[in-house]
């Protein structure tokens, strides 16, 4: 679990780099705590599901964008 905090924390500031945004940018406008954000990118904390989708709103992209690619070529997603 702790791989799938770490790869949501790197996708979300791929992205955010991509859109040229600071930290402070994002979290002020996804109305979250900037350490709260940094917490998030650094994988040492478990994203909620509002605060990911508040980010896609502000970053102009997709849930699906930020969640690690899954293989689901062996049935087991455990």
């Amino acid at each position: 679990m702790d791989d799938f905090a770490k790869i949501i924390g790197k996708n979300i500031k791929v992205m955010r780099v991509q859109k040229d945004m600071s930290q402070a940018d994002l979290a002020f406008s996804a109305d979250i705590d900037q350490s709260y954000l940094s917490r998030v990118e650094n994988g040492t904390v478990n994203i909620t599901i509002i605060k990911l989708y508040k980010m896609t709103v502000v970053m102009n992209c997709t849930v699906q964008e930020l969640l690690p690619e899954m293989d689901l070529s062996h049935g087991n997603n455990d």
